[in-house]
């Protein structure tokens, strides 16, 4: 009786011990893809007007679309005209901002925020709205003469504006005209 106890034992102790080596194999070789699939993925925060603001893991050729989508969708207080579904999301832009239709401190706004196509609004118009200087107005018409902008982010490439400028003005501008 105590070597069949003895055979039971030792063999699911054997059994036990078979399933961790196992086990440990299948997360070495899990590991061994996410490894793979981290040089086709890059991992994008976006805030602003979206359900769910965060940080999400996507595959590099993704596009805004692709990132809003995880954020669980843009809120009805996304302004539509501040981002382009169709953009593909630079790798060297790691945070994405959906701008808001009305300002998010006044809970009782009924005026949207008065915002300026930054593709087509004159010097004057970049002055006035987006609060910009002369000089940086005369640097997003230069910068747009040659580039489109896509994403709000892009308009930290243009020469002289940093973060700083960026996070002023990002409520204030668009990418489009309406009806555009």
């Amino acid at each position: 009786m105590k070597t069949i106890i003895i055979v039971v034992v030792l063999t699911l102790v054997g059994l036990i011990g078979f399933s961790f080596v196992s086990s440990s194999y299948e997360a070495s070789n899990d590991a061994m893809s996410s490894v793979v699939n981290e040089k086709n993925t890059a991992s994008y925060t976006i805030s602003g007007a979206v359900n769910r603001p965060g940080t999400y893991v996507l595959p590099v050729d993704s596009t805004m679309d692709d990132l809003i989508i995880a954020a669980a969708g843009a809120t009805v207080n996304a302004d539509y005209l501040s981002y382009d579904v169709t953009f593909t999301l630079r790798p060297a832009d790691k945070s994405y901002y959906i701008a808001p239709i009305y300002d998010n401190e006044d809970t009782c706004a009924k005026d949207p925020i008065v915002k300026c196509d930054i593709n087509s609004a004159d010097i004057d118009t970049l002055h006035e709205v987006a609060g910009l200087s002369n000089a940086l107005c005369q640097a997003v018409v230069s910068f747009r003469a040659t580039t489109v902008f896509q994403a709000l982010e892009m308009v930290k490439d243009v020469p002289g504006i940093g973060q700083a400028t960026y996070l002023a003005i990002r409520n204030k501008i668009t990418l489009r005209s309406p009806g555009a």
